[in-house]
């Protein structure tokens, strides 16, 4: 099947649909597409074979469909429940969110000297961070310009990068350095044997990358977020990352987000942490650019998770950036936990914790508050967020309504809305996210 049949195919657009056996090509004339992503309907006539592009273009310019949601969070729906399992949705997200936007990778400690390298994901595109031997960041994607192998994994330290399939050799800064057999492609070498590059920006330490070689400057985008998160982050310049933990859910990407948004549920499904920190009458929310913030106050020193201690170095900030990155700043010794998500599938993402202390070795007080957020507070949140994911496909659901009080932010969910809204104004600034001129293809 063809790009364009995978996502005509009525079972990739919702659930209502039967399935047609598609067995050949069929003109544009002979297609009556309706194609509404977001809604719960949608009529195909396929009278005998598969699409063509001009089929394709058309059902990829049709509106997308929102319900009621709608620009103010006192007056809105949610998104549509298939915004959230759609395969098609999904696609849309990839090509107008994940690859046009600044993604957290790793922390500065990560590489800190000439050589050193750390791999991570865009969605589904790996990508490595790398430390120049003028002591530059640099970031390419990880892929060799001959056959396509991936380069490096993990982290690590080289003085060249070496595909570990042909062998062929680059040089730190990305530069084509040699190969057996070269002088046969001497002509084609000069212009495309070199890494493919991408944007790289480091940010209060933490390194972030886009694939987007247009985009905005992170900093540019994310108003006065860096003076709220170095204020409240005691000693950042000097934090390390001294542990990674990662931990798959079956659930939207969105659908944890959502979740982080608001702390509505928490009273109930997250009792500890309500010992740790004062929403009810200490929380202040604020959002400005791609970001927002929302500081709280500590409330018990021996709260079942940890001890805060005697001597608070900072108070709790949990904050934001569009669209993956969530940076938390909790009471107690400098540190700083960063968790961003790596969507994997509509229904599947990778939630990978960065914990960074003020030191290499944690203290005992630390390690707990650690093991609370890995083995508790984490866990009541996957719980939550994949039982919503499998609501999210009940026939008695399409779309709810936000609790909006902005005085009691406590249980407020405009942040929820605040987040839906940019997924929604994304995709809508972008109905040709599945041209081929977004890819690095040659003319």
């Amino acid at each position: 099947m063809n790009r364009a049949s995978e996502l005509l195919a009525p079972t990739n657009l919702c659930s209502n649909c039967s399935a047609v056996d598609i067995d050949g090509t069929i003109s544009a004339a002979e297609v009556d597409v309706a194609f509404f992503v977001g809604s719960v309907a949608c009529n195909a006539r396929l009278p005998g074979g598969g699409i063509d592009e001009q089929a394709r273009g058309t059902a990829m310019n049709s509106e997308l469909q929102t319900g009621g949601f709608a620009d103010r969070a006192e007056d809105s729906w949610t998104l549509p429940s298939n915004w959230y399992f759609d395969p098609v949705v999904h696609d849309l997200e990839r090509e107008a969110i994940f690859y046009r936007t600044w993604h957290y990778q790793c922390h500065a400690s990560d590489v800190a000297t000439p050589g050193d390298y750390h791999v991570g994901r865009i969605a589904d595109q790996s990508v490595f961070i790398v430390r120049d031997t003028e002591g530059a960041l640099k970031a390419f994607y990880n892929v060799c310009s001959h056959r396509a192998h991936p380069l490096l994994e993990g982290t690590g330290n080289c003085r060249a990068i070496i595909c570990p399939y042909h062998q062929w050799t680059y040089g730190v800064d990305g530069s084509f350095r040699g190969a057996r057999g070269r002088t046969t492609l001497a002509d084609w070498i000069p212009e495309n044997a070199d890494l493919k590059s991408v944007r790289v920006e480091s940010f209060a330490g933490l390194v972030f990358a886009n694939l987007d070689t247009e985009a905005l400057p992170l900093g540019d985008q994310t108003g006065g977020f860096l003076d709220d998160l170095t204020s409240a982050a005691a000693k950042i310049d000097d934090l390390v990352r001294v542990e990674s933990y990662e931990v798959s859910v079956a659930a939207n990407w969105k659908t944890i987000l959502d979740n982080n948004h608001e702390c509505y549920h928490c009273s109930v499904n997250h009792p500890t942490l309500m010992k740790i920190v004062d929403y009810d009458s200490k929380a202040r929310w604020s959002d400005d650019g791609i970001t927002f913030t929302h500081g709280v106050e500590r409330m018990l020193v021996d709260n079942g998770a940890y001890d805060i201690g005697a001597t608070l170095e900072q108070e709790a900030m949990f904050g934001y950036i569009w669209p993956t990155t969530v940076p938390l700043v909790f009471p107690g010794s400098p540190s700083l936990f960063i968790f961003h998500l790596i969507p994997t599938g509509p229904e599947t993402t990778i939630e990978r914790w960065d914990f960074l202390l003020g030191h290499e070795e944690p203290s005992d007080q630390e390690r707990r508050l650690m093991d609370y957020i890995k083995n508790v507070l984490v866990a009541e949140d996957v719980r939550l967020c994949e039982n919503v994911q499998q609501g999210l496909h009940s026939r008695g659901y399409t779309q709810g309504r936000f609790v909006v009080d902005r005085n009691n932010v406590n249980f407020s969910e405009h942040h929820v809305h605040f987040f839906q809204k940019m997924v929604r104004d994304a995709l809508a600034e972008d109905k040709s996210c599945h041209s081929a001129e977004q890819r690095h293809l040659p003319s």
